[in-house]
Order: C-alpha cells, then sequence, then structure tokens
C-alpha cells in the first residue's frame, strides 16, 4: 500500500511540473491591478473615452465572406456595413496591429467553426473594431460584435451542431454552428483588441442580442488576452460552453452583464475589470456575473465550471457617483440554474440589489460541495451582501458561513470606498485608476491560491528553506518547520493528491527558523501534500495521516 501512495505522490509532482502551469500567476494582493509602483495592464492599448475617439474615414466596404486566407492590413480601414461576414471553416483572417474595422447596423465578424482568426495587436498598436458613426453620435448597439465558434463541448441539448444566438446562425446550411469534442481546439488569436459600441439584436427577440464579444464552444488551444468591450448594447463577455482561457479583459460601461458564463464553460480568467455607467441598465437586469448551467438549470454536462481570479467590479453604486443609478441594475455576482463558477482575490462595489446571489438548491448544494468556491474576496458597499434566493440552505446558516467557510475569510466594507482604490472613475471615465492605495484592504486581507497546482514546485528555493514535517506520519497534530531568509506572510496548504485544498493557514513568520503546527484530526488516513508559500517561492513536503 505504501509502494502505490507513494507512486500517487510523484504521479501528483509529475502533474505539477507539465499541466498547464503558465497561466495563473500568483499575486499578494486582492483585485485586477497591482499597486503602484506597479504600471496598469490597461495602460496604452485601452480606451476608457471611445466617444470622443478620431477614427480614419473608411476605405474598405467588406461585402463578402472570408473563403480564403485573407489579411487586412493597418494600410485600411474596413468597413462591416450592416452584413455578417463569416470566416468560413478552412480559412484564416490575419489582422494586422493597429487596423481599424468600423461596423454599422448588422455588421458582425463571425469566425466559424473551422475558421481562425489571427488578431494579434500590440499595448501601442491595438486593433479596434467600432463604431462608423461620428464622434459624439454613437451609442449602444451600432453595430453587432466579433463572434468567435470553436469544436470545444458545450452542454447545449442540440448537440455538436448548436447554432449561435442573435439571429445569425442556420443550422440548415450548417452556418454558425459550434461545438465538438475537442476542448484543445484553437481558433486562432485574439490579444490586444478593443470592441467598441456593439451589440446589437437582429431578432425581435429581446434577449437573444449579440454580445460584444461572444465565444461558443472556444477551445483551450486559442490565445485571448487584452481585449476591451466597451458600449456593448448586451453583455460585454459571454461564454458558451468550450475551454478557453484569457487574461487581461475590461468591460466598460456595458449594458447588460459584464462577464456571462453559460452551457458548460470551464475556462480560467485572471485579471478582469468592469466599470458601470449608472445610468444604463437592461430589462433583464443588470450584473457583474451571471452563471448558468443552462437556461433550464438542468444537469447536463459538461457543468459551467470555470475559476476567476483577481477581478475588481466597480458597480453603478459606487461611493461618489453623482449619478442616479437605473432601476434594472441587480448584483455583483448571480450565480444561478446549477452553475458552479468559482471566484477568488477579486473586488466586488457598490450593486444595489445583492453583493453575491447564490440562486436555487443546486446552485447552493454546488457551494456546499465545495464544486463552486468563493474565497479571499472583498464585497463593498453591496446591498445584502450575501443572499440566497431559497428556502432551503444546505450548509449555509448564517452570514459567517459565507466569510469563514473553507477556513478562509471573505471581507465586507459598509461602502464602496472603503476598498481605497487611487481613482476608480479616473477623471470623468477617461483614465481610470483601480490600483489599491495605500492602507487598501486588497492589500492586507490576502491572496489565496490552494485552487490551482501552478505554484507546486521545488525548483525555487531563494527565500524558503530546509522545510520538514515532525512527526510523520501523524494523526492529530504535527509540526511544519521551515527557515526564511526574512520576515514574510506565508501560506501553508494542505492539499489531496487530486491538489484540492483541504486547509489553509496564513501567517507572519520570522526571518530564520519557524514551527508552525498543523491540526489533522479531520483528515482522513491517508497521503497529503503540504505546500509552503511565500510569494513565487515554495517548498512541498508528504504528510502521512493514520
Amino acid at each position: 500500500m505504501k509502494k502505490v501512495l507513494s507512486i500517487a505522490f510523484v504521479a501528483l509532482m509529475g502533474l505539477v511540473a507539465s499541466a498547464q502551469s503558465t497561466f495563473w500567476e500568483y499575486t499578494n494582493y486582492i483585485g485586477a491591478f497591482a499597486p503602484t509602483p506597479t504600471a496598469r495592464w490597461t495602460d496604452g492599448w485601452c480606451n476608457f473615452d471611445p466617444q470622443n475617439a478620431t477614427y480614419p474615414t473608411s476605405t474598405i466596404n467588406v461585402t463578402a465572406n472570408i473563403t480564403t486566407n485573407t489579411t487586412w492590413t493597418s494600410s485600411n480601414v474596413y468597413h462591416l456595413n450592416d452584413a455578417v461576414i463569416y470566416v468560413k471553416p478552412g480559412a484564416t483572417l490575419t489582422i494586422q496591429p493597429g487596423t481599424i474595422i468600423r461596423g454599422s447596423g448588422k455588421g458582425t465578424l463571425v469566425i466559424e467553426r473551422g475558421g481562425k482568426i489571427n488578431a494579434q495587436g500590440t499595448a501601442s498598436q491595438p486593433i479596434v473594431f467600432t463604431s462608423n458613426f461620428t464622434p459624439g453620435n454613437r451609442d449602444y448597439g451600432d453595430w453587432g460584435g466579433v463572434v468567435i465558434c470553436g469544436a470545444a463541448r458545450h452542454n447545449l441539448a442540440a448537440g455538436p451542431d448548436a447554432v449561435v444566438e442573435g439571429g445569425i446562425g442556420d443550422a440548415a446550411t450548417q452556418t454558425g454552428v459550434h461545438g465538438g469534442t475537442n476542448d484543445d481546439d484553437s481558433s486562432g488569436v485574439f490579444s490586444y483588441v478593443r470592441i467598441e459600441f456593439c451589440g446589437i439584436s437582429l431578432t425581435p427577440n429581446p434577449n437573444s442580442e449579440i454580445n460584444g464579444l461572444s465565444m461558443y464552444s472556444v477551445g483551450r488551444k486559442t490565445k485571448m488576452d487584452h481585449i476591451q468591450v466597451s458600449y456593448s448594447g448586451d453583455d460585454s463577455f459571454e461564454w458558451f460552453g468550450g475551454t478557453v482561457d484569457l487574461k487581461y479583459i475590461v468591460a466598460f460601461h456595458g449594458w447588460d452583464d459584464d462577464f456571462d458564463t453559460d452551457n458548460g464553460y470551464r475556462g480560467r480568467v485572471q485579471f478582469a475589470c468592469s466599470i458601470r455607467d449608472s445610468r444604463n441598465a437592461d430589462q433583464s437586469g443588470s450584473n457583474g456575473f451571471e452563471c448558468d448551467n443552462d437556461a433550464n438549470g438542468s444537469d447536463r454536462t459538461p457543468k459551467t465550471n470555470p475559476t476567476f481570479s483577481n477581478v475588481t467590479i466597480i458597480g453603478p453604486d459606487y461611493t461618489g457617483n453623482p449619478d442616479i443609478t437605473h432601476a434594472d441594475y441587480r448584483r455583483a455576482l448571480h450565480i444561478r440554474r446549477n452553475a458552479a463558477t468559482s471566484v477568488y482575490n477579486s473586488i466586488f462595489t457598490g450593486y444595489p440589489s445583492a453583493g453575491f446571489l447564490l440562486d436555487g438548491r443546486k446552485t447552493t448544494a454546488n457551494y456546499c460541495g465545495d464544486t463552486l468556491e468563493f474565497k479571499a474576496n472583498i464585497i463593498a458597499g453591496c446591498a445584502n451582501d450575501w443572499h440566497l434566493s431559497n428556502a432551503d440552505t444546505l450548509c449555509i446558516t448564517g452570514t459567517s458561513d459565507f466569510v469563514t467557510r473553507g477556513m478562509l475569510t471573505n471581507d465586507t466594507l459598509s461602502v464602496s470606498n472603503d476598498i481605497n482604490l487611487i481613482d476608480p472613475f479616473g477623471n470623468s471615465n477617461s483614465n481610470p485608476d483601480l490600483r489599491p492605495a495605500s492602507g487598501s484592504p486588497a492589500l492586507t486581507v490576502g491572496s489565496y491560491f490552494g485552487f490551482t497546482t501552478d505554484f507546486l514546485s521545488t525548483k525555487d528555493l531563494t527565500s524558503i528553506q530546509q522545510a520538514s514535517i515532525y512527526p510523520n506520519p501523524a494523526s492529530n497534530l504535527t509540526m511544519v518547520s521551515f527557515n526564511l531568509s526574512a520576515s514574510a506572510d506565508v501560506q501553508i496548504y494542505i492539499l489531496d493528491l487530486n491538489g484540492k485544498m483541504l486547509q489553509q493557514n496564513i501567517i507572519q513568520a520570522n526571518a530564520g527558523s519557524n514551527m508552525i503546527p498543523l491540526q489533522i484530526n479531520t483528515l482522513a488516513n491517508g497521503v497529503y501534500v503540504v505546500q509552503i508559500i511565500n510569494g513565487k517561492n515554495q517548498m512541498v513536503q508528504k504528510l502521512i495521516v493514520q
């Protein structure tokens, strides 16, 4: 038996070393931005005043679908003139850095399943999709948006050939279909891109609009980062199934939801922010997050189970906002219909109905079963910080269960300003600065990365040294000892052999020798991993409980 357990431990270490270990970036702060003097990752390529931006006149009307490899160059300005343009299977559309694409009416770009987009902008030369109207005359829904379809799994009853929303898909002709069995599918590259004044409904159904960026069954080998969606007439970002990962994304002044996950989306998102315009909201109820397994809250698989970390949400009721909040604003997070969306290390502010709404018995069961986690987050200035919509609360008996569940503390603040960000609205929204100021709780609460094995490594041992556990094996109590080169905050996790966090301790350790007791009487007999982290420096030890 010991040999089998040792093999399992070695296998976990091998998994840690090889499996998708380059995505998550460790932070010692809460929210989307590091404090000064670190620069904002929005600098250079974002625009928080697109209404007054001057764009060159369109030079090329795009009127035909893209059926062969095609390049749009920065020397031209392209116009999606009241037409839905499809990049057909087998074709790749390459868009050069700095290229401007203007849209009007039904103008929409759809990357079909099997087609590819190669839109690699830069911080100094982002690719911009925007309205064809002149400065001062632009508005929500001036044109459609960008739709990307892939071959990853979803949970829609229609099967692998599900049709996209918004009136741009057709099952009979296999146009605008998505889904399959390849979670590693690639739809290409979408990086350093802005999408502005988009989001229109092409059908009479008011709840079937095109979003700013719609991702249908997009696979994890698609590269997506540094994307800003501004003034979308529907959701800013919406995922329908798929596994694609995103980093550095901005939802600015959207109409409906900022981040909407549906139909079995299972990707990872880190470093995301949103800023709302309190005057505009959607009749369906506008939220920061809206998360469903599917429209019926069924048990269909794969289940909607994405992971978000380092998000900052500036809601419409943020302290100091001079405008009246629209009556259709709802919650910072609405997790419902059997979704299992997990959120860590994030800031949620200024929503009038609730901070975190856990909606429905099945959703609550996901929370109580730890497939839906909410840890190391701050809710500030929201009415009803925590809210349950169903009478059967399962494992939740009060606010303390939300705050302390899983041995990790979330925090609540009575007003938004208590989060102490440098300048959330930034001179009439033209230059917001969401970095935490000195003394902000975002710098003191303590971040949590026990949900990932990315940092389980024994290669970087510059500050943590000579770690050991005694007694080992142990039954009720054991001691972990280690040396630090300087005083620092240290996180100690206990994980099972699948990498699931079972216990966390956050301590202020001294320079030199440290000895920390670990209470393990609640752990079943078996082999565990003890992870000791200070920044990106860590050590790993095996613990046997008997």
